[in-house]
């Protein structure tokens, strides 16, 4: 699968998977992935418990899974089949389990210890379904990260990506939590691009300013919850 139907704005429209489209990292190895993207997974790597089974979802080429599965089991969904190729040929494990598959899909309820996601919920049409499908996949105390692009600091409107659908402020964000039943544990704002006066990301920020800020909003905003 490289193209798929999707409705946008009321329209069909096709939405590219392929791993060249732009909408994913392609390095094949872990140091070349761009800094700003290894240090979200390295701050769910910090936050999510160890020697468990869970989630990576909408895992791209599999750098992240990679990371994640060196002390925990792991199963990476992502869209795209050459992504997931590439994941189990340069980034697979023996604690790794690599599946295509497009939301909407159902996970097993009550299943997962942790579930990381990453820029992911602007993806799909209707990130709130995909969030709860997530949610309900974790079991009691099970831990939840993931993050999105911050509409208060990286507008939607300006940001000139064609792969989303919604940016979402601090305040939706911290709303999907609560309204899932979730508790917040901790979240992170991390800034990536320098902007314009008109609120346009002009460049890519050198790497030691694109660090996570602990409860600063920044462009994207990185959250940790758990099941109550």
């Amino acid at each position: 699968m490289s193209r798929i139907r999707i409705v946008r704005n009321g329209v069909e429209v096709e939405h590219d998977l392929r791993l060249e489209s732009g909408e994913r990292q392609i390095a094949d190895t872990y140091g070349a992935i761009r800094a700003d993207h290894r240090v979200r997974y390295e701050w769910a790597d910090r936050h999510i418990p160890r020697d468990s089974y869970g989630l990576d979802v909408f895992c791209g080429n599999g750098y992240g899974t990679h990371l994640l599965s060196k002390t925990r089991h792991v199963l990476a969904i992502d869209g795209s089949e050459e992504a997931i190729r590439l994941g189990r040929e340069k980034f697979g494990t023996p604690c790794a389990m690599f599946c295509q598959n497009y939301f909407p899909f159902s996970l097993p309820e009550a299943r997962f210890d942790f579930a990381v996601s990453l820029e992911s919920i602007e993806h799909v049409p209707d990130g709130r379904a995909f969030f709860s499908e997530i949610a309900n996949s974790l079991r009691r105390g099970g831990t939840f990260v993931f993050s999105t692009p911050c509409e208060d600091h990286l507008p939607f409107a300006t940001s000139g990506n064609k792969f989303h659908f919604k940016h979402f402020t601090l305040e939706e964000t911290l709303d999907l939590i609560r309204d899932s039943g979730l508790e917040l544990i901790t979240w992170a704002g991390q800034d990536c691009y320098e902007m314009s006066k008109d609120r346009r990301p002009l460049k890519a920020l050198s790497d030691d300013r694109i660090t996570l800020k602990t409860e600063q909003a920044g462009q994207f905003t990185i959250v940790a919850a758990r099941v109550a």
